[in-house]
């Protein structure tokens, strides 16, 4: 009888014991580790802090710099509220406040797991299409989540896998006897929940700004008559903008982007459009033709004796750097008045390509220009700028402009390049300075002629041979041109029921960027080479020409 009473006393103090450690701890602080594919990712850590039924998880990176976003976010289980708070590099805090539900859309499984000596259960679910698996442990009393709507009352997750590829898994429990008080002091801009993610995403994005509303036209305008000046620059009665930039000198880290907004001030027309760079690191540049005349600048002759200005690599000179070749629409924003069923016309196009390859060019001070063909007194008007996203590290490829045909000077007389293919092929000699590795041509390339015979609706084969050995034979042709028929209010309307902006065209659309081709040679040896560029371009019909307008550049790994 005296063990009994002694075995129950004994029983008595252990549970009075244990419920005293459960009611002292007053703070739960979880470590999680990341894994990707299974593998663990050192570099990454998330602590939740949980007290008085309140959240804080706060995620970490040893990859961290110093100018990175510091964000936490605060889950309050009582008024089931996520508030996120950031303090951005330039010291600026914001903030955002949102509502959840918790325990809803969650689907219990009947799979347990041990994890950090505490057991768990499952369930999933399925937000924004990403499949959730999550294991939570009862055994701690209180409730906890790294995302808001997967928290369960009186559960605490310890492992969240996303899609079977992301996973976050608790290495660490501590239970703390101070209590915390989790909530933060807001202060700072309160945003909309859409607003402070933009936010926070575009805060490490380092954006230069070549041209705001900028307007490009034909008029007579008098040319300027130097280049000493940070202010924008017109030539060609106005069709060409150009300015020197200072853009990032440490870019091996980022991916880069030239980002044009364009809409009509009252060319009803679809033009062509150039982005580029004017190299001028050897004796003769493109500005010389701008500022002196197309007389200025080196000569191609094709077989019949035309000559070509400036569209060509020499010892001497280096043609534009063609960035991004784009097509205005048929009048966006100037002739949104137009109606048509169901077309609900936006104020602009948004050109955006990715001009990461030519991250050696891109720093430092550097001449941008942009080009518009028209013969508009109201012409277009344009916004440019080139953005630096932050991405891994990587070596900037080596650079070698080879050829540009666009004739960007055409509104001062530059040759129109149609007899250079005409039985004949586009020929440049070139060197290349050091050896280099998995080298290719980024090569653009759009046919023009714009009649039922013409270029612009015919295809055509392009080949390119480098040192006699042919390296790529293909028809640029864009199909897809019917796709975007709500940038092109002035676009005319034909009676099979087609608009002329869904035809298919030679290599591009209006209101389409005209996607590059990579060429792939291999490795290339230091040295004199030869390129060459065949296109069989069509025959004019009384007064009207094809042509075409293609650029290249030899790009490759030292």
């Amino acid at each position: 009888m005296k063990k009994s009473l002694l075995l129950l006393l004994l029983l008595s103090l252990v549970i009075q014991i244990e419920a005293k450690d459960k009611k002292d701890f007053k703070t739960v602080r979880i470590t999680y580790q990341i894994s990707f594919n299974n593998k663990p990712d050192s570099t990454l850590t998330t602590v939740m802090e949980i007290s008085d039924n309140v959240a804080r998880i706060n995620s970490t990176s040893t990859r961290q710099e110093k100018d990175d976003v510091i964000q936490n976010i605060y889950l309050d289980y009582i008024n089931n509220k996520e508030i996120k708070v950031a303090q951005l590099n330039g010291g600026e805090t914001i903030y955002t406040i949102r509502t959840f539900t918790i325990n809803e859309g969650l689907t219990p499984q009947p799979e347990t797991e041990k994890i950090a000596g505490y057991n768990c259960k499952k369930v999933t679910a399925s937000i924004n299409s990403n499949r959730l698996e999550i294991w939570y442990t009862t055994e701690l009393g209180v409730m906890g989540s790294m995302q808001p709507g997967t928290a369960i009352p009186e559960g605490v997750v310890l492992k969240i896998v996303r899609n079977g590829q992301r996973e976050e898994k608790a290495t660490k429990v501590e239970l703390l006897k101070e209590e915390t008080n989790l909530l933060p002091s807001l202060t700072g801009s309160q945003l909309s929940a859409p607003a402070y993610n933009y936010k926070i995403q575009q805060s490490k994005v380092i954006s230069v700004n070549v041209f705001d509303k900028q307007s490009i036209y034909f008029r007579d305008i008098p040319k300027p008559n130097d280049v000493n000046t940070t202010e924008v620059l017109q030539f060609a009665n106005g069709s060409i903008v150009l300015k020197k930039v200072t853009l990032p000198a440490d870019n091996a880290d980022y991916s880069i982007f030239a980002e044009l907004s364009q809409h009509s001030e009252g060319d009803a027309y679809d033009r062509t459009g150039s982005v580029f760079i004017v190299p001028t690191n050897r004796k003769q540049s493109f500005l010389d033709g701008l500022l002196k005349g197309k007389e200025a600048l080196p000569q191609y002759t094709d077989k019949q004796g035309t000559k070509y200005e400036g569209m060509t690599v020499t010892n001497d000179y280096l043609p534009p750097l063609e960035l991004m070749r784009f097509y205005t629409s048929f009048g966006v924003k100037g002739f949104n008045h137009i109606q048509v069923a169901d077309y609900n016309w936006p104020d602009s196009v948004v050109f955006k390509q990715e001009i990461t390859d030519y991250a050696k060019e891109l720093k430092g001070e550097v001449w941008v220009g942009t080009w518009i063909g028209n013969y508009a007194e109201k012409g277009h008007n344009v916004s440019l700028k080139i953005k630096y996203y932050p991405n891994e590290k990587k070596e900037p490829k080596e650079v070698y402009p080879l050829f540009a045909t666009v004739n960007i000077m055409e509104m001062a007389g530059q040759a129109y390049p149609e007899g250079m293919f005409r039985n004949d092929s586009l020929t440049v000699t070139f060197k290349t300075d050091t050896d280099l590795k998995n080298a290719y041509i980024r090569y653009i390339s759009t046919g023009h002629g714009g009649w039922g015979g013409g270029d612009e609706f015919n295809p055509k084969l392009n080949e390119l041979f480098l040192d006699n050995n042919r390296i790529i034979a293909y028809t640029p042709w864009r199909e897809d041109c019917g796709s975007y028929r709500e940038l092109n209010p002035a676009s005319g309307n034909f009676s099979n029921g087609l608009s002329s902006s869904d035809l298919s065209r030679s290599g591009w659309c209006p209101g389409m960027v005209s996607y590059p081709v990579y060429v792939h040679i291999g490795d290339i040896k230091a040295g004199e080479h030869q390129l060459k560029v065949a296109i069989p371009v069509g025959d004019p019909e009384g007064s009207s020409r094809s042509y075409w307008c293609i650029s290249g550049a030899l790009v490759g790994d030292k």
